[in-house]
């Protein structure tokens, strides 16, 4: 995927977002993130468009403009959700791939890291508030296969949501069957973290489509085989961020 695909999918996603919360009673429950409301959810995800606008805007430097805050009278939600996704979009669609950007990831710190961040990060809200509404329209394999990728070389590694995991030394063994991907997965002694394109023997294995693999990466679904270890599995799944 490049920086047209990213950006076309973020546009699509984060507007059936909006369109679909709004359709929603902001206090209804999440299922699938704990302890979250759709206001949660909405307030979560305009600020982390805001937090990645704010970092392509300041062109490498930490100290860009300051994060929206969600308005406390939650009858507008949306209209500020949807003002924090038009600068969001407008900014990345400026924004040159190889341009500096501040990231939490060390090894990407460019605007491109945050068009695909951002593009994943609402593919995936985007299915948790479709939930909510029971009406949820599918993954596409080959951007949910990429969303494994990047959950592997950044969430699973970057995400302050877990700043002391600790990687099992037992191998996962990803398996996408519905488009082309393959991982394993495997950390040594000292908790680095090694992930290899190949097809492989691990520990663990787990295989499915991109989609049901990619959410079950993230917590959300149960619908893959799993093969081997299932407490190998499960540790590597539990460090989701």
């Amino acid at each position: 995927m490049d920086k047209a695909d990213y950006l076309d999918a973020l546009t699509a996603d984060s507007e059936t977002f909006l369109a679909t919360a709004a359709t929603l009673d902001p206090d209804n429950p999440v299922a699938v993130c704990p302890g979250w409301s759709v206001r949660d959810l909405v307030a979560h995800t305009g600020f982390v468009w805001g937090f990645a606008t704010a970092n392509v805007s300041a062109a490498g430097d930490k100290t860009g403009p300051a994060n929206p805050k969600p308005p406390e009278d939650p009858s507008k939600l949306i209209e500020w959700g949807a003002s924090v996704r038009s600068t969001m979009l407008e900014v990345l669609a400026e924004a040159d791939p190889s341009a500096d950007a501040w990231s939490f990831a060390p090894n990407n710190q460019t605007a491109g890291f945050w068009q695909r961040r951002m593009c994943h990060e609402t593919m995936v809200h985007r299915w948790d508030v479709q939930s909510v509404a029971l009406d949820i329209d599918p993954l596409f394999p080959v951007r949910a296969a990429d969303g494994i990728d990047e959950y592997l070389h950044v969430g699973l590694q970057f995400s302050s949501g877990r700043p002391n995991r600790v990687y099992p030394t037992q191998s996962l063994h990803l398996h996408c069957t519905d488009t082309h991907g393959e991982w394993t997965v495997v950390a040594d002694a000292d908790n680095n973290l090694t992930i290899a394109h190949e097809h492989a023997k691990g520990d663990a294995a787990v295989r499915g489509e991109a989609e049901e693999l990619l959410l079950w990466l993230w917590g959300r679904s149960n619908e893959v085989e799993i093969f081997g270890d299932d407490d190998v599995a499960m540790t590597w799944r539990s460090l989701a961020p």
